[in-house]
């Protein structure tokens, strides 16, 4: 006859994901976000992908999921309407309150374009890539379109906007213009290949 045995019950002890799993499962914008809201310095030095990683993980758990990606949005979005010349004076103060520090911005942009480079994202985080939102009130006013100029022969001539119609200008630059769904442009999902710029 064997002698009892003891069995001692199996503990599973969650496994921490590493920082280079958290960065890789947060947007470009959301590292920029991470990356201003942690203690990296303002100043524009090199560090290291490992000291980057660490305060991209430091901002975001400081900030939370949520807002992280909501700023994230804000942040995005505020970068669309700025490069198209389309902020509201409304758009740009909230932007301005959310990110009081110019410099500290591009310095925390810069380093994201490098995470993004060398740590690339999750497929998850490639379909929530470029979502933009606007914290205001849109130039377009919910329309998609923005009167752009007055023409006699056709009358006002309108640009789609470029946050709430981002889904619809990227199938007209990758060809594919003659239908949309505008559930697409309510969460848009990126096509990452095959698509010209």
């Amino acid at each position: 006859m064997m002698p009892a045995t003891l069995v001692k019950p199996l503990v599973r002890v969650p496994v921490q994901s590493s920082p280079l799993d958290r960065v890789r499962d947060l947007t470009g914008a959301e590292r920029v976000v991470a990356l201003y809201a942690s203690d990296m310095p303002s100043g524009r030095r090199r560090h290291s992908s490992e000291q980057v990683r660490e305060w991209i993980v430091q901002g975001a758990e400081r900030l939370g999921a949520e807002e992280t990606r909501r700023w994230a949005q804000f942040f995005y979005g505020h970068r669309l309407l700025d490069l198209h010349g389309l902020l509201t004076p409304q758009i740009q103060q909230r932007h301005e309150q959310r990110f009081p520090k110019r410099g500290r911005l591009n310095v925390a942009d810069q380093q994201a374009a490098g995470s993004v480079c060398g740590d690339s994202m999750t497929k998850e985080t490639l379909l929530r890539n470029g979502i933009p939102a606007v914290d205001g009130d849109c130039p377009c006013r919910g329309t998609r379109h923005i009167p752009a100029f007055y023409d006699e022969d056709c009358g006002t001539v309108d640009m789609l906007c470029p946050v709430h119609a981002r889904a619809e200008i990227r199938r007209h630059r990758a060809g594919y213009g003659q239908t949309f769904d505008l559930r697409d442009d309510v969460r848009h999902t990126p096509r990452h290949t095959g698509e010209q710029r």
